[in-house]
């Protein structure tokens, strides 16, 4: 039979067969009057193909599966993994999809980011004294949405913005201020200084967080967290990272305290 023939006859196009045929998937029939003649083992071999594409077999493995033994069963152990695993990642985009919706329903906003962080940032802004407290604010709020859509910054992050109000929206504010004044500072900031920086931004994060504070560290994936804090850093100009850097690992340490108790 013709190329066409045997596409029709097993569902598939002459365009995929002559692809198996490049790739060696498929051997290339003689010829017989100058036409190539398929027969019933190309018939047999290009279903087998199929078969086995439509289950998930990468195309590549197909070839070391001609036989039925124990190479065979590993291969197709293997395919059934590999499909696991996109299986996993197809979840994982369907959760962030449903949190997209959940988040334009409530609140009109298309942003993995939960609206009570942009909400703590935009009042800060709006109520920020000058121009380099507003950049710091922004750069800290860009920073968040960025890393919520990497996946990088863990959902329990929430729970802290929606703790914070009246007295602590205060102290968020002069803890930005305080920032910009220390930017604008010649020369490099000491060692000492650093650590009572981070320290008291440790601390003031776990206040915040009161009675919620060993339910919220425990929940938090630590590699996520780290991911977050490792991009914080990265993105910091050169002068402010090692202030930032000892800031985040002060985080992160605060977070293995609470889920070792």
């Amino acid at each position: 039979m013709r190329i066409k023939e045997l596409a029709d006859l097993t569902g598939s196009t002459v365009r995929t067969i002559r692809y198996y045929h490049q790739i060696g998937l498929l051997p290339v029939p003689a010829q017989r009057d100058g036409i190539r003649d398929y027969g019933l083992v190309h018939v047999a071999r290009l279903v087998r193909i199929r078969w086995l594409a439509q289950a998930g077999v990468p195309l590549a493995t197909i070839p070391a599966m001609a036989g039925d033994g124990p190479g065979a069963l590993a291969d197709l152990r293997a395919a059934v993994a590999a499909l696991d695993e996109q299986l996993r990642e197809l979840q994982t985009q369907r959760d962030r999809m449903d949190r997209l919706i959940a988040g334009m329903e409530r609140d009109g906003r298309l942003s993995p980011m939960p609206a009570v962080i942009g909400q703590f940032y935009d009042r800060l802004y709006d109520e920020a004294a000058d121009e380099r407290t507003r950049r710091v604010i922004r750069r800290e709020r860009d920073f968040m949405e960025l890393a919520f859509y990497r996946g990088d910054m863990p959902p329990e992050a929430a729970v802290l913005y929606e703790r914070l109000a009246g007295a602590d929206l205060a102290e968020s504010s002069e803890g930005f201020r305080q920032i910009a004044d220390r930017a604008d500072r010649a020369g490099p900031i000491d060692q000492q200084e650093m650590e009572r920086i981070a320290a008291m931004h440790a601390e003031r994060l776990a206040r915040w967080l009161g009675e919620d504070f060993l339910p919220v560290v425990r929940s938090i994936d630590i590699e996520t967290a780290r991911r977050a804090a490792d991009l914080w850093v990265r993105l910091a100009a050169p002068p402010q990272r090692l202030l930032d850097r000892a800031m985040a690992d002060a985080i992160i340490s605060l977070i293995e305290k609470g889920q070792a108790q």
